[in-house]
């Protein structure tokens, strides 16, 4: 298959995978790559499964854990970021908490996170990986009709997948930017406007590692993040559910 170029910024470096799960990939060269890698895997759907775009990209933080998991956000901001930056406008691009990336009310795919074996809250993580897996088309299916809870970027006419990768890697460097000069809550209310459903009447914001919604019928706190990630069961072993 012809590969076409990405233009990523140069803080970053591609390298491209036969291995589906990135997340494992990126753990596996963060301890030698560092931070910066960029793991990339592409296919496409045929009779045996879905076809998917899925990335991963090794950090290596500063802070400590309980600061440091926040970039989990801030890669999901950047996600749906770029993903709004490269597909119809007139359908919404919504996070459910903590994890899952809905689009016009359909699953599209999510983001995962792993964290250096033996960190604790207060320690500083050696790396970190953030993945995003996404249903990149579901050509296989012969009746795609009949699976009104998933979607894919082919489906709903999303730009090609490089612009999509590399507006992702552009809109992390950014954020990062913005959390070192002006704070984690210029990050997180980029990822807290997406939260599905709209917030009507009162505010969403992040507490330590949860979200909290106060509202004039009360409070609500959600999980912390570290136990919701997955808790949406968006995906199983091979990726995006259908």
């Amino acid at each position: 298959m012809l590969q076409t170029a990405i233009a990523l910024p140069p803080p970053y470096t591609l390298v491209r995978t036969e291995n589906a799960d990135v997340l494992a990939e990126g753990i596996r060269r963060a301890p030698r790559d560092g931070a910066g890698t960029l793991v990339l895997y592409q296919s496409r759907a045929d009779t045996a499964g879905l076809g998917l775009l899925s990335f991963a990209v090794v950090l290596e933080p500063e802070e400590p854990l309980e600061t440091a998991q926040l970039a989990f956000l801030l890669g999901m901001a950047a996600l749906t970021d770029a993903l709004a930056a490269h597909c119809p406008p007139e359908r919404a691009l919504r996070i459910v908490w903590p994890d899952e990336i809905r689009y016009d009310k359909a699953r599209l795919g999510g983001g995962r996170l792993a964290i250096a074996p033996g960190t604790g809250s207060k320690d500083v993580p050696d790396w970190m990986v953030f993945a995003a897996e996404l249903i990149a088309d579901r050509n296989h299916l012969q009746e795609p009709g009949h699976l009104v809870g998933s979607t894919s970027l082919a489906e709903e006419q999303f730009d090609p997948p490089e612009e999509i990768v590399a507006a992702f890697a552009s809109y992390m460097m950014l954020y990062f930017d913005r959390w070192q000069h002006d704070g984690i809550e210029a990050v997180t209310n980029r990822y807290l406007m997406r939260v599905d459903p709209p917030l009507l009447r009162g505010v969403r914001r992040i507490e330590g590692d949860r979200m909290i919604e106060v509202t004039p019928s009360g409070n609500r706190r959600f999980p912390p993040l570290s136990e919701a990630l997955g808790a949406t069961g968006w995906r199983d072993t091979a990726g995006p559910k259908l």
